[in-house]
């Protein structure tokens, strides 16, 4: 008798070890994973102002006209950035965002030079004369994946620009857009990766802000050639109507719905995931 209450002893004791065991191995996994989860919606949370103020520094580099240090900074270091449809892979974006602006600059600062030689000097210190691209990124709307790896965000960015014609007299312009943004982490920073513009409406300063009459000329910027390309074989950009409602363009019309166009971010886990679900 003594034997099996000893045996029944023994083997309480074994089963209530295990179930503490069990427990305390169960506690110690989930404190183990616990720091990650927190961590990484600690870093979600904390993504949607540095995002921000990725977004700004293009901002301020676009007024200061400096594209190449926009780019060496705040852009993605892969080779499928892009910006805007016809700008796709970092040769491209190079191409168009920086070296064809830097063209545009010297060929305002010459005219500008041959009509006032007494007061404006060619030099290098005075490239990106008469130019002034004030950008207001407003109304941020951020979706971080999931994952923390990238974020897709969209912005109404309205504009005040100011150029020089072939007279050396200011053109200034507003233009209304939507920028929307991909974002993708790399060395513990967030990079822009790509990004697209929607025209809104664009009007000169000294007409009515809906007169779909006004066509967007840049009279100094030609696209520059890619790599492997003989100069003089991309044709000068070409006035961009307006009043005409495009794939992207979206000029007021009294005969035209405002639409949804792009759609507001939605939440997604991995950028695989994002894609995958877009291609259905």
């Amino acid at each position: 008798m003594n034997r099996d209450l000893l045996v029944f002893s023994a083997v309480l004791i074994l089963a209530i070890s295990l179930v503490v065991s069990g427990n305390a191995f169960l506690e110690a996994k989930k404190a183990e994973n616990a720091p990650i989860d927190e961590n990484l919606e600690l870093q979600r949370a904390l993504a949607y102002g540095e995002i921000q103020n990725v977004m700004a520094a293009h901002t301020y580099c676009y007024e200061a006209q400096k594209q190449a240090y926009e780019i060496e900074n705040f852009w993605s270091k892969r080779d499928d950035i892009s910006y805007g449809a016809q700008n796709v892979g970092r040769e491209a974006v190079i191409n168009y965002f920086v070296k064809t602006n830097d063209a545009a600059h010297k060929a305002k600062l010459k005219r500008m030079s041959e009509l006032y030689p007494d007061e404006v000097k060619n030099i290098p210190e005075n490239e990106g004369i008469g130019d002034m691209v004030i950008h207001l990124a407003t109304t941020p709307y951020i979706e971080v994946a999931g994952d923390c790896k990238t974020a897709k965000g969209l912005w109404y960015v309205p504009s005040i620009n100011v150029e020089i014609d072939q007279n050396g007299d200011p053109v200034p312009v507003t233009i209304w857009e939507k920028c929307d943004v991909d974002f993708i982490k790399e060395d513990g920073k967030w990079k822009i990766w790509h990004f697209t513009q929607w025209v809104q409406f664009a009007a000169p300063l000294n007409k009515s802000l809906v007169d779909g009459s006004f066509q967007l000329s840049r009279p100094f910027f030609s696209p520059q050639p890619l790599g492997g390309q003989e100069a003089g074989r991309q044709p000068a950009q070409q006035p961009v109507d307006m009043s005409q409602t495009k794939s992207k363009d979206q000029a007021y019309s009294t005969k035209r719905v405002a639409d949804w166009r792009p759609g507001l971010p939605k939440p997604y886990n991995t950028w695989e995931n994002l894609t995958s679900e877009v291609s259905k």
